[in-house]
């Protein structure tokens, strides 16, 4: 029972050795120091409210929403939302009446990272002036 066990050694030991003598696999690089730096540490969860003619009717964090043209809208939020997931539906700010049907598309702002760009059509996909609603959820900590 020794024998096996001090042979079973001797051949872990050298399974072991044979591991450490394998050219290592992946990132063989030495590591580089990070050269992001954080952003103001601003609000995760943004929303805003905008009715038909662009005017911001309520939000949360938004400071601004505008109409740029027939169904184009910009809306502007406290904090940089590049890295952010953008959400955006047709809707209303009150309780009266039915929102028309459209379909809204959103991306980010070129010429403003705290900004959004809001698109909505018919469901034909003609350019519609239309309520919507846009939610932003960003990362802690960085753009």
């Amino acid at each position: 029972m020794t024998a096996l066990a001090t042979t079973g050694a001797v051949v872990l030991g050298s399974s072991v050795a044979q591991a450490q003598t394998k050219a290592p696999k992946g990132n063989t690089e030495p590591p580089v120091a990070s050269k992001a730096s954080p952003d103001s540490y601003g609000p995760r969860e943004m929303f805003a409210i905008v009715d038909a003619d662009g005017s911001l009717k309520r939000g949360l964090h938004a400071v601004s929403a505008a109409r740029l043209g027939l169904g184009t809208y910009e809306v502007i939020f406290v904090r940089d939302v590049r890295r952010g997931a953008y959400l955006a539906t047709p809707g209303g700010h009150g309780y009266a009446g039915i929102p028309l049907p459209a379909a809204v598309s959103v991306i980010g702002r070129a010429t403003d990272p705290r900004g959004v760009l809001v698109y909505t059509t018919s469901m034909q996909g003609d350019p519609q002036d239309t309520a919507f609603h846009v939610l932003v959820l960003c990362p802690d900590g960085y753009a």
